[in-house]
């Protein structure tokens, strides 16, 4: 499907029309299954539950949409979302099991993946803010950011290639510095 016809689908989605909502459906069924498989493959019957639910509340919620383009994005953030909220019940709910070390261990592990999803997620958010707080910087700001950290360049080499002053270059990768920690 193209992004024309896909976007096409979506507005007469929004309109109602169910034979699109049919075709968005089939097109993105297999994919974002997959896609929720890859992260959660222990809960493959949640993960085709999460994707009901989701279509479901789309259903639901098709006039709020805001999405136009193309669902890939706004699905597969949706499918990791609501396999968290799952799981978080799951452990939530689910008794600690007792006598039974096979069992334990099995909790354990469904507690570290879901634990090693949320550190993901958040690392996802730091980046995202720190590559806006990168965009901040001037062109020569990140430029010499770059060439100190990245490239792990020594200030006089920077001095020299640049043709800067020492204090330059230290002044400008100190304002650097404090604009990016202000994240």
């Amino acid at each position: 499907m193209t992004a024309a016809q896909e976007s096409f689908y979506i507005q007469q989605f929004k309109l109602g029309d169910t034979s699109s909502f049919q075709v968005l459906y089939q097109h993105y069924h297999k994919p974002i299954l997959r896609y929720g498989k890859s992260l959660f493959p222990q809960y493959e019957d949640d993960v085709k539950d999460a994707f009901q639910d989701i279509f479901i509340s789309l259903w639901k919620a098709k006039e709020r949409l805001t999405v136009d383009q193309t669902l890939d994005f706004y699905l597969k953030r949706s499918i990791k979302n609501h396999m968290i909220r799952i799981l978080q019940k799951k452990l939530k709910y689910d008794p600690i099991p007792h006598g039974n070390e096979a069992d334990y261990v099995t909790f354990g592990d469904e507690s570290n993946a879901l634990s090693n999803l949320i550190e993901s997620e958040v690392m996802t958010q730091k980046e995202k803010i720190y590559l806006q707080k990168l965009n901040q910087l001037t062109k020569r700001q990140r430029f010499l950011f770059t060439e100190r950290f990245i490239n792990e360049k020594s200030v006089e080499e920077i001095m020299k290639e640049q043709n800067l002053a020492r204090q330059t270059v230290y002044n400008m990768i100190h304002r650097s510095i404090n604009i990016l920690k202000e994240a």
